[in-house]
């Protein structure tokens, strides 16, 4: 049977991560006011939750199109089932480690189903993301196939946690 690893948290805690969500930036006084408790608590509170790990970052969101990054796609990704260390060919796990790294990448996702792997990537233009496919991607001996999806509008795109409940 399968651990649920989740950490119970109480209230207090779901109205500080709901705030740092929101705005991470905000500060602990301006927490605690609308949290309704003390300056300390808070600061401990959030002390804990980085420990814990419940927090792992604060970030930024930029705005990809306001920074020539408007191209986004889905690339599925077929890796070789042939056995990895064998001739460049990596593991799953090394594989994701390793596409992690490149600096088009956003997120990295370990799939079931007919692909093993799907990546989000950002990319100037058509042609730098042909690049990244053909040029690249394609030249992983790990890499058995490839399907690409362009994103055409994004509606929502979010780190947010919105169901945050106890």
């Amino acid at each position: 049977m399968a651990k649920d690893h989740s950490l119970q948290i109480d209230e207090t805690d779901l109205k500080i991560l709901k705030i740092l969500q929101e705005d991470a930036k905000m500060g602990v006084k301006k927490i605690a006011k609308q949290v309704g408790k003390g300056i300390s608590t808070i600061h401990a509170r959030i002390k804990s939750m980085e420990q814990k790990k419940i927090i792992t970052k604060y970030s930024a969101i930029l705005d990809p199109t306001l920074l020539n990054r408007s191209i986004a796609a889905f690339i599925f990704i077929g890796l070789s089932t042939k056995v990895s260390g064998k001739k460049g060919v990596l593991s799953q796990k090394e594989f994701c480690k390793e596409i992690a790294q490149h600096p088009y990448i956003q997120g990295v996702y370990l799939l079931s189903g007919e692909f093993d792997v799907v990546l989000k990537v950002r990319a100037k233009s058509v042609d730098e993301m042909r690049g990244f496919i053909v040029d690249y991607l394609r030249e992983m001996p790990s890499i058995e196939r490839t399907q690409t999806t362009f994103v055409l509008e994004e509606y929502l795109e979010t780190l947010e946690l919105k169901d945050l409940e106890r």
